[in-house]
């Protein structure tokens, strides 16, 4: 495919500032008509591009109660999904001739949903892992991502300037996720359990029981965005944390054996330039 784009323009900048006042960072729902249907699993030849998301995970993918700003209905659900995710779902939908469907998923039932079936894919900011490649099949990357933390303004880690000057912290990140064994390289570091996803994170550190959360930069800016009392410490090279290059790449996931679809999906993803991935 073509490469990854390196600019943010789009992803940080046109979904978290100008859509941000909209993102939903728990359900919501509104005076709609659900939308049903069956769950049959395709390979894009149904009419019906079916992909799993937490659709809680701003700036990749969120809930919010209307259908403002081109967002997509959410199945069985009044409410409608949006985020980055979604445009880019659009696009591979578009490319396959298939309607986009949206499936609201736990993140740990994400996998489960692909390889049962019930979906076609995971198009959901996932990076790949070596231990999710035992199960999962990756589509050609679609984002690069970059790790960071997320402390309080007036905490004790605000002026970090480097790993080593998170010694001892009490840190947490979400479960089953490449963010959360990040902490691992915090020397000393106290390492609270895995939380279930993104919005309990923020409420771990703004209510004080941890001093920092990692995760990845755009999820970054729309917590910050969110709660202004939080700020990003985005280090510098060689000053945060270690990770492979796949651990960095944000793909479409699928069934281990769905190879057709994988080439589809892929050939969808090249044939969006860095412009429209920017500037859409």
């Amino acid at each position: 495919m073509g490469k990854v784009s390196t600019g943010r323009t789009f992803a940080e900048a046109v979904l978290v500032v100008s859509l941000f006042s909209m993102i939903q960072l728990t359900s919501c729902s509104a005076a709609k008509k659900k939308v049903t249907g069956a769950a049959a699993p395709i390979t894009g030849e149904s009419g019906v591009f079916k992909i799993a998301l937490e659709c809680a995970y701003a700036p990749y993918n969120w809930t919010q109660a209307d259908a403002s700003n081109n967002a997509v209905p959410i199945y069985d659900s009044t409410a409608y999904a949006n985020g980055y995710d979604i445009l880019i779902g659009k696009k591979i939908a578009d490319a396959l001739g298939c309607k986009l469907e949206i499936h609201k998923t736990k993140w740990t039932a994400i996998p489960t949903a692909i390889t049962s079936g019930k979906v076609d894919a995971g198009i959901c900011g996932m990076t790949v892992t070596e231990e999710r490649k035992k199960t999962l099949l990756f589509t050609a990357p679609y984002y690069n991502s970059k790790y960071v933390v997320i402390v309080k303004k007036d905490g004790k880690y605000k002026d970090a300037l480097s790993i080593a000057d998170l010694a001892k912290a009490v840190c947490t990140s979400q479960q089953s996720t490449s963010w959360y064994a990040l902490l691992d390289q915090i020397p000393e570091a106290k390492i609270l359990p895995a939380l279930t996803d993104v919005p309990t994170m923020l409420v771990s550190i703004t209510s004080g029981k941890c001093d920092l959360l990692s995760c990845d930069k755009p999820t970054a800016l729309a917590a910050t965005n969110a709660y202004p009392e939080l700020k990003i410490i985005d280090f510098a090279a060689g000053k945060g944390f270690s990770a492979g290059l796949e651990e960095t790449l944000v793909c479409g996931a699928l069934s281990l054996n769905n190879t057709t679809l994988k080439e589809k999906i892929d050939a969808a993803l090249a044939g969006i330039s860095d412009a429209d991935r920017e500037n859409q």
